[in-house]
């Protein structure tokens, strides 16, 4: 696999965040075993997105999901590739070029760092990032519609507030199945497609969403 030279913007990034490079010997290579189910490897910044994905794992036999561990104090975007990377050495993943690479994280206060990241994945096919503003739970919001509250609301509250839910936690059977009507509202609410960072209270979740969707197909 060719890798592309580092241009200068992406240096500059890894030296201010402390980001790491992606692997240069990764094993897109045609003669790779065979898997059956396409494999979707998630690492993201925090366990509610894991159990959401989770969800998905062998839902069909057409999709395959590895959710990546968080080491103690690595859920910061600038550690993303420091957790694929352990995970290829400790052989939990050796890839495959049908796989696909999703970094899941908010822009919170990450926006350098994730800026970083997805310099990075411009280095290595197959990786993807998606990123909700602020927080993964607007894109739990857009499961039951559109999001009706002011831009200036706090993630504690958008949490707090999550329908159908107690306490704020989400119930994974209610909200996972619901995948499709969230990715078309949240790509309805998109007032800018073609950037990478969402605006406030949107979220590109739903381009990870869609790239399931296509494997997993209609009445799954």
């Amino acid at each position: 696999m060719g890798v592309l030279a580092l241009s200068p913007s992406w240096e500059t990034y890894k030296i201010s965040t402390g980001i790491n490079m992606p692997k240069q010997n990764r094993s897109y290579k045609k003669g790779a075993p065979h898997r059956d189910a396409r494999l979707f490897i998630i690492i993201a910044e925090g366990e509610r997105e894991d159990s959401y994905f989770h969800w998905f794992d062998a839902r069909n036999s057409r999709l395959s999901i590895l959710i990546v561990d968080r080491p103690k104090n690595t859920s910061a975007p600038k550690y993303f590739i420091d957790r694929i990377n352990k995970a290829e050495e400790e052989g939990i993943y050796s890839p495959q070029a049908n796989d696909q690479v999703w970094f899941v994280c908010d822009v919170d206060r990450w926006r350098e760092q994730i800026e970083a990241l997805r310099l990075s994945c411009e280095q290595v096919p197959n990786w993807n990032i998606a990123v909700s503003n602020k927080c993964f739970e607007v894109w739990l919001h857009f499961h039951s519609g559109s999001i009706s509250h002011p831009i200036d609301v706090s993630c504690a509250e958008l949490k707090s507030s999550l329908p159908g839910t107690s306490v704020g936690e989400f119930n994974t059977h209610k909200y996972c199945p619901l995948i499709k009507q969230a990715a078309e509202n949240a790509r309805a609410a998109d007032t800018n497609p073609g950037a990478h960072f969402p605006d406030l209270m949107q979220t590109k979740l739903y381009k990870l969403a869609d790239a399931m969707l296509e494997v997993l197909g209609h009445n799954w």
